[in-house]
């Protein structure tokens, strides 16, 4: 049996997360990706069972990072104060975009083919996800809306995507549209507590 190379592993991560980026999630294939990487497509077999293995690989990856981000630390710790662990996942999440172009956009479209398989990455993104369980703890604490969590993570998600995007794209600058502008829109559309001006500091 072949022994794994992490570099090879990584190319081919790298690969698949170019391909989403260029052509959607939708576009990954084995074949693909092995041609990118300029290796045999049997290859990809060795570090990935299949194009789900290779999604799922992707993503947790991206996640990964994500969750390494001090705000995530803060978030993640149920010792903290619930309204200070919202707003940590408010700045993480928009400093993680800013300093890694397409990773937010990369989660959301592989989080999108759940749509077409009902079972997909549902461990990753069911109700043991640590997001989807600060938000329940949430909605308990009449910190956030009782409405679906999947409405409130998705404002979020979406409006920081998009967000970063036009920062990174000159649509407008960050000094144009600031951090605090958009943490106070988003937080207004999911909390009913007021917003914590101290935390800005």
């Amino acid at each position: 049996m072949k022994k794994k190379d992490l570099t090879k592993e990584k190319k081919i991560l790298d690969a698949t997360v170019q391909i989403i980026i260029d052509e959607g999630a939708a576009a990954i294939s084995t074949t693909k990706v092995a041609k990118k990487v300029g290796i045999s497509q049997s290859n990809i077999y060795l570090y990935f069972k299949d194009k789900r293995a290779l999604l799922d690989g992707v993503y947790l990856r991206e996640i990964g990072r994500l969750e390494e981000t001090t705000g995530m630390k803060q978030m993640l710790d149920p010792n903290e104060a619930m309204i200070p662990r919202v707003f940590s996942y408010l700045k993480a999440l928009y400093d993680f975009s800013l300093a890694n172009p397409h990773s937010l956009f990369v989660i959301e479209q592989i989080k999108l083919l759940s749509r077409d398989f009902p079972d997909y990455i549902e461990n990753l993104v069911g109700p043991n996800n640590p997001v989807a369980q600060l938000f329940e703890t949430g909605i308990k604490a009449k910190v956030l809306r009782p409405i679906d969590r999947s409405l409130s993570m998705t404002i979020i998600f979406s409006v920081i995507l998009r967000h970063t995007e036009n920062i990174q794209t000159g649509v407008y600058s960050e000094n144009e549209v600031s951090f605090a502008a958009v943490s106070r829109m988003i937080w207004d559309a999911i909390t009913i507590v007021p917003y914590p001006d101290e935390l800005l500091k």
